[in-house]
């Protein structure tokens, strides 16, 4: 069964917000991981480019600072596929990673502010090329998160295109206006493509709760909410087959709700509706977790009990019995009475004859007077 099995949230639910941004940020561990590389082998060709034009302690320290601060996010990609969260526990490192994400990009533009600063206009043209391409490369790797991708850029390039803005010369004026245009292309792409990527996102999460519905219709019996007749029959002889193999007991219980066709006259199809409901109910409280508990049709009903001898599958019968005679329904202003007759089988390992064999132990208990359970076995069907 898909991890999503339980009930998923509609578009509008915050949960499901927190699961959207959780694969977004999934989506960034994935891809952006060569950035942490390649941030460190274009910081050294800048120095290598920079090394006569700038002075060396600050090339080295500049890139001493961004090598660090990339070890720290290697360290953390490590961490996340080691520890290989799931589902909303990934959001836990979404601090983490904006953290040493923003720590490395304003670095970087600080880093290439003051190489500006120090060199003649022909570097700061090389420089400020640099600047766009990792602008462009932040985009690229970080667009899954829309503050991730906005935040990377801005820090990157703001404050040397700021500068440019108020050196007030003509040239550098020129690049910097050019710059800001730039960003506002990039944030704009960016914020389209993160409002895809979710919409993606909540588009996979929409699939997936139509196609649990659709199972689930296939499945299961709509006005009960039990295991439809298909999926008795199918979990049903599965569940045969495992006990067969390990030799462990099987039995099968058939209930049928006395009277039916006669509370149906009398009160309503919509009364009786809500017997069967009620009768499902105590099933469902009576089951165990490896019990399949189905509506076969109409009033009638089935319980397949694995690791039950016909002793054991007899009590679990006669207490469901005492549990409905029990029990007189209010239902619309009307009274009720809602007994059942169950028939019990151990026979083989066939679900169809098994219950034949309990539908006959059934049809028995009804001619006896009903509100009671008969047992089948091979030599006769007995009574309880």
């Amino acid at each position: 069964m898909h991890p999503l099995a339980r009930s998923l949230p509609d578009d509008a639910s915050p949960d499901l917000a927190l699961r959207v941004r959780a694969d977004q940020l999934h989506l960034l561990f994935r891809q952006s991981f060569p950035a942490v590389y390649i941030s460190v082998l274009v910081a050294a060709i800048v120095c290598q480019t920079l090394w006569g034009e700038v002075r060396h302690e600050l090339l080295l320290g500049w890139l001493f600072v961004l090598c660090f601060c990339s070890m720290l996010r290697y360290t953390l990609f490590r961490q996340y596929w080691k520890c290989q969260p799931q589902g909303l526990q990934i959001l836990d490192w979404e601090k983490p990673y904006a953290l040493t994400l923003f720590a490395t990009s304003s670095f970087w533009g600080l880093g290439m502010l003051w190489f500006v600063s120090e060199s003649t206009l022909l570097y700061r043209l090389v420089e400020f090329l640099f600047l766009l391409g990792m602008s462009a490369g932040a985009f690229s790797h970080y667009s899954a998160r829309r503050y991730m991708v906005m935040g990377a850029m801005t820090s990157v390039l703001l404050p040397t295109t700021l500068w440019f803005v108020a050196c007030g010369q003509p040239m550098e004026v020129s690049l910097g206006v050019a710059a800001l245009l730039f960003i506002g292309v990039l944030i704009q792409a960016g914020n389209a493509m993160s409002a895809a990527q979710a919409d993606n996102f909540r588009l996979t999460y929409r699939l997936e709760a139509a196609r649990q519905k659709a199972e689930q219709m296939a499945h299961t019996d709509e006005l009960t909410g039990l295991e439809n007749r298909r999926a008795f029959f199918e979990q049903g002889q599965v569940l045969a087959n495992y006990c067969e193999r390990k030799r462990l007991p099987l039995s099968v219980v058939m209930i049928d709700a006395d009277h039916f066709k006669q509370i149906n006259d009398r009160f309503g199809h919509a009364i009786g509706d809500a017997v069967l409901r009620h009768l499902a109910v105590q099933l469902k409280e009576s089951r165990r977790k490896s019990d399949i508990c189905g509506r076969l049709g109409g009033e009638e009903f089935a319980m397949l009990l694995p690791d039950t001898p016909l002793g054991e599958a007899m009590v679990l019968a006669e207490r469901l019995c005492r549990a409905c005679a029990g029990q007189t329904l209010r239902i619309d202003g009307e009274t009720v009475v809602n007994t059942v007759s169950i028939g019990v089988a151990s026979e083989g390992y066939t679900i169809e004859h098994m219950l034949s064999c309990a539908d006959e132990a059934l049809y028995q208990a009804k001619a006896a007077g009903r509100n009671r359970v008969m047992a089948w076995s091979d030599q006769d069907v007995v009574a309880t």
